[in-house]
């Protein structure tokens, strides 16, 4: 019997599907947790505001939690938006009652700046952060329940240390991607890469939802975070140019960057499996002195190739070392330096490949940009869009 841990969502709906319950969703399931919905209200919203807010009657939310909890059972569940003091109040009661573990994400305020709440709930909030596992407030709601301005990333160590001697543990969301936890007493320094980007409509959500599906896997709660830092940061950084205002970053990132190194590694092999059966193209290419190697980039910017290389032993090929990710090579380097997925093959610059270039049948340059040949000294690396265009180009180049 196959099953997964469960956990719920008790948020709002974004309609236009960047932040709320769901990107709750997207992240439960990215990251193998089986996600249930308890809806608080709904937003009129996109990328560029807010413009209606509707809150849900009380006893239907109650109804969602009962038909939820006495069947599926979740053991942990994160909020977003609760509109209202009544909301907040109801959700304690309810988290009680089933057992809940509980991440509170104070969510109050969205990217744009507009409201989520149709009333002062900050007081009710704080009660709430009480009963939590952690709060998750970024610094604008912070601001709010410390009734003080952050204006630097002091304040905002300044803050969490005030919410953790009054409502326990913590995580304020700072500046430049730095945010700050307080733990049982244990400060941490969450550092996550500085981006530039307005694609963050759905960051917070993100972040607090990967918490929450942590701790339903089995980490500690220290652990979850640092992960969960991990990948909403991720998210962050391939974020999605939708829509006209914030973008929404993307929980199916950190899932897909895997893929396509599977991919990426299923390319190489078989680009591997050809040289060794077509010696007649490849020997034709490599000299006795020069180690080769070949290597796959994804859309990530992560570069597969060989630990060692190809190399030239008597009339056969000899490969050395397997596929690894990101090694520190000559290969790699030179792959990051140009943009899109692609494959290659670093070769060393013979009389062949020269006569190639001059024929026309591939574009020398040191960018290559517009180009699918790289010079770098004594070295040329043929790139392709994939496994079956680079071996069309070794081809025409090995033939002459």
């Amino acid at each position: 019997m196959h099953t997964r841990p469960v956990v719920a969502t008790i948020a709002g709906s974004d309609s236009g599907g960047g932040a709320g319950l769901q990107a709750d969703l997207k992240t439960f399931s990215a990251l193998g947790v089986f996600g249930t919905t308890i809806i608080t209200g709904l937003t009129a919203q996109n990328t560029r505001t807010v413009t209606k807010v509707l809150e849900i009657p009380l006893d239907f939310i109650e109804a969602q939690f009962d038909a939820v909890c006495l069947d599926l059972h979740p053991t942990h569940a994160k909020t977003g938006m609760l509109a209202s003091g009544k909301v907040v109040e109801l959700v304690l009661r309810k988290i009680r009652e089933y057992n809940i573990k509980l991440v509170l994400d104070p969510v109050m305020v969205a990217k744009s700046g507009s409201l989520l709440v149709t009333e002062d709930i900050s007081e009710q909030i704080k009660k709430a952060m009480k009963e939590a596992i952690i709060s998750t407030p970024n610094r604008y709601e912070a601001e709010i329940i410390n009734k003080t301005k952050i204006n630097s990333q002091d304040d905002v160590i300044k803050a969490a240390r005030e919410i953790y001697s009054k409502y326990g543990n913590v995580v304020v969301k700072g500046f430049n991607g730095v945010d700050y936890a307080i733990i049982d007493g244990e400060e941490i320094e969450l550092k996550g890469d500085y981006i530039s980007t307005k694609n963050t409509h759905g960051s917070g959500d993100v972040f607090s939802a990967s918490i929450t599906a942590y701790l339903a896997l089995g980490y500690k709660l220290k652990d979850a975070l640092i992960r969960a830092k991990k990948f909403a940061t991720m998210t962050v950084k391939y974020g999605l140019d939708l829509g006209g205002g914030y973008g929404p970053v993307d929980p199916f990132a950190p899932i897909e960057s895997i893929v396509k190194r599977e991919e990426g590694r299923n390319q190489l092999e078989n680009l591997l499996w050809y040289l060794e059966s077509n010696l007649n193209v490849i020997l034709k290419l490599i000299n006795d002195t020069s180690k080769v190697n070949v290597a796959y980039m994804t859309k990530y910017n992560d570069v597969l190739s060989l630990a060692g290389g190809l190399i030239k032993y008597l009339d056969k090929l000899k490969i050395d070392g397997p596929i690894l990710n990101n090694v520190n090579n000559e290969i790699t380097r030179i792959m990051r330096e140009t943009p899109d997925e692609k494959i290659g093959i670093l070769l060393p610059f013979t009389d062949k490949i020269l006569d190639a270039a001059e024929k026309g049948k591939i574009k020398l340059n040191k960018s290559g940009i517009n180009g699918d040949a790289i010079l770098r000294d004594n070295m040329v690396l043929i790139i392709a869009k994939d496994k079956d265009e680079l071996i069309r180009k070794l081809k025409e180049v090995a033939i002459g």
